[in-house]
């Protein structure tokens, strides 16, 4: 066949919030759920999500 496209990373889901600030992440939004996390990264923003449920 071909070359194969570029791999997409997985979504991280955190359990709480003070795991994600552990490893380096901003809080960007609030969701229904929890939060919405950033991290930069060399390639850009790294995006995840925390779960409060």
């Amino acid at each position: 066949m071909g070359k194969e496209g570029p791999q997409m990373a997985g979504l991280i889901v955190f359990k709480s919030l003070a795991d994600a600030l552990r490893a380096g992440y901003q809080v960007y939004d609030r969701t229904a759920d929890g939060y919405l996390v950033r991290t930069r990264t060399a390639a850009g923003w790294a995006m995840a999500l925390v779960s409060c449920k």
